[in-house]
This record gives structure tokens, C-alpha cells and sequence, in this order.
């Protein structure tokens, strides 16, 4: 199955835990107007290509060619890439450097080396929780560990863990998990591969604790309760489920800071 055709099944993903956290009518209007992929992802995934299965990176992505398109010459260079590239998805040259440049400072980390080696890529699996087709697709899975690449601004220890609980890694790390026990796979553990976008490209590896899959299971869990009201319901509600009036306050720091 590829990136593309797992994105486009139904099953419930974490993504749509994080929607329907949000609200589950973020949620249905998401579903409902599916949004075009931006640069920043498209940078995404070339990078997961490169790093992960940099070998098959051709049969899915093509280069384009630095040329003039103004000159006649150019036109007919460009041409003839574009003939040679169906179904391949387009990228400019300056962004397969700057992912290049990326990859190399990835896999030439110790640690990242250890792990991204003898194990399987971007493979889609899908489970039933409580009657409801779920999905995940670990970047890397090797014996029984889950290995997830993440840019971020700042790889460092004292950033990241604040990065990972805004963007609910402890949720995708017991999703990911659970999904693959219920698909007869022994994983234990959940490692992340943080590194920057921006030079010299650090990188920090980590692995989610305990405390992290606790949380992850119960928000999850609690998601996904949401998920199976709404659908039974019928009413995918916004950020409340009885509308109300609500105090208007100050922030707690302006408080302090005046009071």
C-alpha cells in the first residue's frame, strides 16, 4: 500500500484523534474538505524518502531540472522531463538539496544508524477498537520497536519534550503500539528521531516512558469515545457539547503581574 493510498482510507488514524481533541466538528469538516498538501509536508516526506528508503527514491519522486524556461531550449528540456516523470511527484532542485543535506546529518548520527538498519519501512496496518477500523503507519519498524522520524525547530532535550506534548507524541506512541499488538506484533517500545531543519541539522533520539504511554492511552482512549458518540449521535458538536456562557478572564500571568 502506498502513502497515498493509506492516507486515503477511512480507518481512524491518530491524526483524527487530534482532530476530534480539538473538536469532533474540526474533525468531520476535515474529512469533509480535505486539504492540499503544503510545502512544508511535501519537504516531509521527500525527507522520509531519503532517510528511510533512499534506495526506491526515483520510482516515486523526480528532480526537476535547473533551465530556463523562458528560452526555447529550456522549454524543450523541461518538456522532456516532465514526459519522463508521469506519475512521479515533482520536486525542484533546491529542495532535494536541502533535504539531501538533511538526510545525510540524519543517518550519520551513531544511534540513528543502530536503528534505522535490518528492519521495514512504511508499512500500513489496521485493528478494530471497539467496532471502529483504526490505521497507523510506523516510518520504521525493526523487531519490536517503533521508530518515527519528527523535524522540529529544536531538537534538544529541554525543547522537544515540550514539542512532543503539544503535538500529542504520547498519543501517537501508544496508538502506534496498541495497534500493532492487536495486529499479532510484539512492540514494546516507541522511539523518536528529532532532528532540525535548519543547520547544522541536530539530532536527539528518544524513547517514550511509562508515564508517556499512560497518557497516551487514556487520551487516546478518550478520543476515540468521542469519536463513537458523535458517530452514533449524529451530532459532531464544536469545542462544547451544551453551548454556554462562559466567564471571560485574564490570563493568569497578567493576574500576577497587576493583581
Amino acid at each position: 500500500m502506498t502513502n497515498a493510498e493509506y492516507h486515503r482510507h477511512p480507518a481512524l488514524s491518530k491524526s483524527d484523534l487530534d482532530l476530534i481533541n480539538r473538536s469532533p466538528k474540526h474533525y468531520k469538516y476535515a474529512k469533509s474538505h480535505p486539504s492540499e498538501p503544503t510545502e512544508a509536508m511535501l519537504l516531509g516526506s521527500v525527507l522520509h524518502k531519503l532517510i528511510l528508503e533512499e534506495s526506491d527514491f526515483s520510482s516515486e519522486y523526480a528532480v526537476a531540472p535547473v533551465c530556463d524556461r523562458r528560452t526555447k531550449a529550456g522549454k524543450a528540456k523541461y518538456n522532456e522531463f516532465i514526459s519522463c516523470s508521469e506519475n512521479k511527484t515533482i520536486i525542484t532542485s533546491d529542495m532535494f538539496e536541502q533535504a539531501f543535506t538533511i538526510a545525510e546529518s540524519v543517518k550519520s548520527n551513531p544511534v540513528v544508524k543502530k536503528l534505522l538498519c535490518g528492519g521495514k519501512a512504511e508499512q500500513s496496518y489496521f485493528w478494530e477498537e471497539n467496532g471502529i477500523e483504526c490505521k497507523c503507519r510506523p516510518d520504521y519498524l525493526k523487531n519490536n520497536i517503533v521508530i518515527d522520524l519528527k523535524s522540529t525547530k529544536n531538537a534538544s532535550p529541554e525543547a522537544f519534550v515540550k514539542s512532543a506534548y503539544d503535538y500529542r507524541y504520547h498519543v501517537q506512541a501508544w496508538w502506534y503500539l496498541n495497534g500493532l499488538r492487536k495486529c499479532g506484533i510484539n512492540a514494546e517500545e516507541f522511539i523518536f528521531i528529532a532532528f532540525e531543519k535548519e543547520p547544522p541539522y541536530a539530532v536527539c533520539v528518544y524513547a517514550a516512558d511509562d508515564l508517556m504511554l499512560e497518557l497516551g492511552e487514556t487520551e487516546a482512549k478518550q478520543n476515540l469515545m468521542t469519536y463513537c458518540e458523535c458517530a452514533e449521535s449524529g451530532n459532531w458538536y464544536g469545542y462544547e457539547k451544551k453551548p454556554e456562557i462562559h466567564s471571560l478572564s485574564l490570563p493568569e500571568w497578567i493576574i500576577r503581574k497587576y493583581f
